[in-house]
Parts: structure tokens; C-alpha cells; sequence
């Protein structure tokens, strides 16, 4: 009999309790097992509705999937790893959590769309014909000039009918939590449609994304920022801002980085967008999401894996 997360001494115990018996021969077997088949429905269903309300109460709010970074520029910029020029793109992924988009302004008053939350940029590239290797960049922060957010959120969708809240088109994912824990109750042909277009063929980023995340030394509060910037005097750019030390311009690795034009120290143009106080509360609600996402998220989206 297939009990799913019902525990046999739980099934001995109701059996008890409602004087079935257990050794002598069951008349009326048909209304046993229905009676065991709708406590055994109730009792999945009470821990779902926990489990939803876990999520609900936490940071953990979705998981965000840009499949090509350089198709929201519109221009692919090869860039340079261990100062060698990459000739060939064949992936640059983001993959991050909790997507709030937060509107702010330059010195000039100019409007951006500031997503945060721990995420990866995940390329595959080649620095010799026909050889392609992958990298990983951890970022927290993604800086978008306001067309450009609207274009991730009016692309073609991939599929037609409502996806219980998701956003899924040709260039952004969005997908909450709270369907993602329902990975085994939504209909078959929703689940089959959100595994085949969005977890299968990011599965590399994905699993490039929960690596990074659970290495200790990943996304420390100390470490502040890397953003992934659109910003128009920092277009395709990473920017790091580190409050705790300078920007190491010796380290060719920090210098340089596939799909990106460069690397540079973008202090002064954080501090345009936000005070010393909403990036200290944007670092803590990271950090509080990571914990969550290890104890929790983690396991959500796997189960969505093969």
C-alpha cells in the first residue's frame, strides 16, 4: 500500500483508536480502506497547509530564472576570464531568490529597477574553438533601467493559460514558492510544462546556483555587494562594493569575467540609489534567505529534478 508520508505506527495507532481489527478477517474491507485512504488525504493535506504557511511567514518568496542575460541587453559582450579573451558564449544564466524589485533613482533622477536577493551568473564559454568551460559569479543585486524591466516582464510567453501566479516567457522566470511546494498536487500538465521549459534546461545553472549558495564563504553580510548592472554609465557591468576593504585591482579574476564588459567598484553609484541603512537591511534579509533556502527551498526545487 503506498502511504506516502503517512508513518505505518500512525496507521497501527488510527487503526486502534476506531476498534479495527487486526487479526480477524474484515468484512466490509472497501469501507476499511476508505476510511484509512481519507485520513490518510486529511492528515497530507493539514501538512501542506503548514508547510504553505512556513513559506508565507519566511523571505523565501521565489526563485528567478533570467535564461540569457545578454538577450535583455540585446547585445552579447564576450568579455575576458584570467585575461584571455572569450570567444564564444553559450550560456549566461542568472538564477536568484526572492525577487523584490524595488524602484530607485540616480543623482540625475533617473529611474532604475533594483532586484535583490543571492544569485548566480552562470556561464559556459570558450577560450579556444570547440573547448568550453563554465563559471560561476555570485551577485545579489541586479540594476535595470525601467524599459528594460519592462521588456523581461512583456516577452512572448512560452505557454498559454494561467500558471497559478508565475511568470514564464521567452526571457524571465518567476516562479513563487508556494507553487513550487506543490510540486505533486498542481495538475500534471502545469508541472509538466514549468519542469520541461524552466527546471530541465537550467538544471546546470540551478545546480552551479545551490553549490555556490552553501559554500560558507558565499554571500557573507561582510562581503556587500555584486551587482549586475544595466546602468547607463555602468552598462554590462559587475560592481562590487565592499565596505570593508578596497577594490583589488591586481587579481586578474576580479578584474575580468565572461558575458560582462568589466569588473569595477561601484560604491559611489550604490550610495546614489540607497542609504547606508537600506543596504544593511537588503544584506540581512539575504542572509536570512539563504538560511531558509538551505533549510528548506533547497529541497523544493529538487524535487522537481530528475
Amino acid at each position: 500500500m503506498e502511504l506516502g508520508e503517512f508513518k505505518i505506527r500512525d496507521l497501527l495507532m488510527f487503526m486502534s483508536d476506531h476498534e479495527f481489527p487486526k487479526r480477524q478477517f474484515v468484512q466490509d474491507k472497501e469501507k476499511l480502506l476508505e476510511q484509512i485512504h481519507m485520513e490518510i488525504k486529511n492528515i497530507t493535506s493539514d501538512l501542506k497547509k503548514v508547510r504553505l504557511a512556513e513559506i508565507e511567514k519566511k523571505n523565501l518568496n521565489s526563485l528567478l530564472i533570467i535564461p540569457s542575460w545578454s538577450k535583455i541587453l540585446e547585445k552579447q559582450t564576450m568579455g575576458f576570464y584570467l585575461n584571455r579573451p572569450v570567444i564564444d558564449i553559450s550560456r549566461d544564466t542568472i538564477v536568484m531568490l526572492n525577487n523584490d524589485i524595488e524602484i530607485v533613482s540616480d543623482k540625475l533622477g533617473k529611474e532604475f529597477a533594483l532586484i535583490s536577493g543571492p544569485g548566480v551568473l552562470f556561464t559556459e564559454f570558450s577560450l579556444d574553438p570547440g573547448k568550453y568551460i563554465t563559471n560561476q559569479r555570485s551577485i545579489n543585486l541586479i540594476l535595470l533601467p525601467l524599459d528594460h524591466l519592462e521588456r523581461l516582464l512583456n516577452a512572448p510567453p512560452i505557454t498559454r493559460g494561467e500558471l497559478h501566479g508565475s511568470t514564464i516567457n521567452e526571457l524571465i522566470t518567476i516562479i513563487p514558492f508556494s507553487l513550487i511546494e506543490e510540486a505533486y498536487t498542481i495538475q500534471a500538465l502545469i508541472r509538466g510544462i514549468i519542469s520541461r521549459n524552466v527546471f530541465h534546461p537550467n538544471k546546470a545553472a540551478i545546480d552551479a546556483f545551490t553549490k555556490l549558495i552553501k559554500a560558507p564563504e558565499s554571500f557573507n553580510v561582510r562581503e556587500g555587494f555584486q551587482i549586475l548592472s544595466a546602468h547607463d554609465e555602468n552598462y554590462n557591468r559587475l560592481m562590487i562594493v565592499n565596505p570593508l576593504k578596497s577594490f583589488d585591482t591586481k587579481d586578474l579574476y576580479n578584474l575580468s569575467s565572461a558575458g560582462v564588459a568589466s569588473i569595477v567598484d561601484g560604491t559611489k553609484l550604490l550610495n546614489e540609489l540607497l542609504t547606508p541603512e537600506q543596504q544593511n537591511l537588503i544584506l540581512i534579509k539575504i542572509r536570512d534567505v539563504i538560511k531558509e533556502y538551505k533549510s528548506t527551498g533547497e529541497k523544493l526545487i529538487y524535487d522537481w529534478l530528475p
